[in-house]
């Protein structure tokens, strides 16, 4: 009996060693539309940071992404020149 009580807590320990932690990766991801020069989330429009809703497969209604960061910082994806083509 002693010895299945050191195993099962032996067991759940190295668990919760390697569990992830949240750490600073969280962040929140919100799918938006191009209105004009920028990327409309609802009724807020957010200046693009990275890439434009102008020129060649921009323009209304393309599909863009605003990014809130754990930090308090916003990065906003536009799809003409988008580095990150995932989120564009």
């Amino acid at each position: 009996m002693r010895f299945n009580l050191i195993s099962t807590m032996t067991v759940l320990a190295a668990v919760a060693v390697a569990a992830p932690s949240g750490g600073s990766h969280k962040q929140k991801r919100t799918d938006g539309t191009c209105n004009g020069t920028s990327c409309r989330v609802g009724f807020e429009n957010y200046e693009c940071n990275l890439g434009s809703c102008v020129g060649e497969g921009g323009g209304d209604g393309t599909f863009c992404t605003v990014l809130d960061l754990q930090d308090g910082t916003r990065r906003t994806y536009c799809p003409v020149g988008c580095p990150d083509p995932g989120l564009c």
